[in-house]
């Protein structure tokens, strides 16, 4: 029967260190044979060791205000105290002169004002003038949906002029054979494909079909061809066709024929007055 004498710990020790100084002491179990000779070793003193230093945010970030806060991974950048200037005339010295200009007027020069379009050349557009076409502009057209493509093409011009406000004369080569020997004679000398209407004329100048008029208007060009053209009122109709430019004959009231009397006889015969449709052509329009 025995017990851990109390005098081997030391009181002075905190039980935080047992773990480490506690286990160099001998801790004997007693019994009733071995209590007499038991022998104790001669008390000693441990020194305490020291913990080792923790790892805290003091350790890098000093308590001192003018010292600097250390970066882990690299050194700091200096800072800059003047602004950085960019000088817009070295960027913009390779743009091209001809195509921006300055406006004076403007304060602000960053704002780039565009040039006027370039004048037209007289030797780009061939001089081909229709009848009555001098101080005009003459489309022909056509109005059948035989061919599609041809079919849209004649309305995207005509959309195209009426948007911008400018009367024009449309001559349309299924509604009159007239006008299609007209265009024949006026391109005598092209390539087939250049009787296919659309076909474009502007103060006696031939512009061609609609890709070339799509490729003058982005240009800038056309603008310069139509000044001094007569406008259309938005909305405005023809009186006498409804903008249809055809009218039923008046002699034969779109039959063709017209009756003549000679000596008692009665001849039916062509009129002479309108075309193969008996039609003519509206005289507010043409």
């Amino acid at each position: 029967m025995g017990c851990v004498s109390s005098n081997l710990l030391n009181q002075d020790d905190e039980f935080t260190q047992l773990g480490s100084s506690a286990l160099g002491h001998h801790i004997v179990s007693l019994t009733s044979t071995t209590y007499g000779l038991l022998t104790l070793d001669p008390p000693h003193t441990t020194t305490p060791t020291t913990p080792p230093s923790r790892f805290t945010l003091a350790s890098l970030f000093p308590s001192e205000p003018n010292s600097e806060p250390k970066s882990l991974w690299s050194e700091p950048r200096p800072f800059r105290s003047e602004p950085e200037i960019i000088n817009s005339w070295e960027l913009m010295s390779g743009l091209d002169a001809e195509s921006f200009r300055f406006s004076k007027e403007n304060a602000n020069p960053n704002l780039l004002t565009p040039t006027k379009p370039a004048p037209t050349p007289p030797n780009r557009f061939e001089r081909i003038c229709p009848p009555r076409g001098e101080n005009r502009v003459v489309i022909y057209t056509t109005t059948l949906r035989g061919v599609r493509k041809t079919f849209e093409a004649c309305n995207a011009v005509r959309a195209a002029f009426e948007a911008l406000g400018v009367a024009i004369c449309e001559r349309d080569v299924s509604m009159d054979s007239g006008f299609r020997e007209e265009l024949r004679g006026l391109l005598k000398g092209k390539q087939r494909e250049a009787m296919v209407p659309p076909r474009v004329f502007v103060k006696g100048l031939y512009i061609g079909g609609a890709e070339d008029m799509l490729k003058v208007a982005e240009d800038g060009v056309l603008g310069e061809l139509l000044k001094g053209l007569p406008k259309k009122k938005v909305g405005a109709v023809c009186e006498g066709c409804g903008d249809m430019r055809f009218l039923p004959c008046f002699n034969c009231n779109g039959s063709c024929k017209s009756v003549v009397k000679e000596e008692g006889r009665v001849f039916v015969v062509k009129c002479l007055h309108c075309n193969e449709n008996g039609l003519v052509l509206c005289p507010l329009c043409s």
